[in-house]
């Protein structure tokens, strides 16, 4: 989903706008898994910010020129 069709949700997403027909019980051990993946993406993080921050640096700056390609195209 392109980041312009992520404003229609004003308080952010939630796992039910993502997973509307799940069960409460399901909801629940999809947010779990979600906040388990989260947790390791912030190690991950953290680690690299920790011990190669020019990657990290890197890495923001191809992202950057990825949005800028992008938007270029969408425009």
């Amino acid at each position: 989903m392109p980041e312009k069709d992520y404003q229609q949700f004003e308080d952010g997403i939630a796992i039910k706008d993502l997973y509307p027909d799940l069960s409460p019980e399901k909801l629940a051990e999809a947010e779990y898994q979600m906040l388990r993946y989260l947790a390791v993406v912030k190690n991950i993080f953290e680690r690299i910010a920790r011990e190669n921050p020019k990657l990290l640096t890197e890495l923001e700056r191809r992202a950057m020129l990825r949005r800028e390609r992008s938007n270029s195209r969408s425009s």
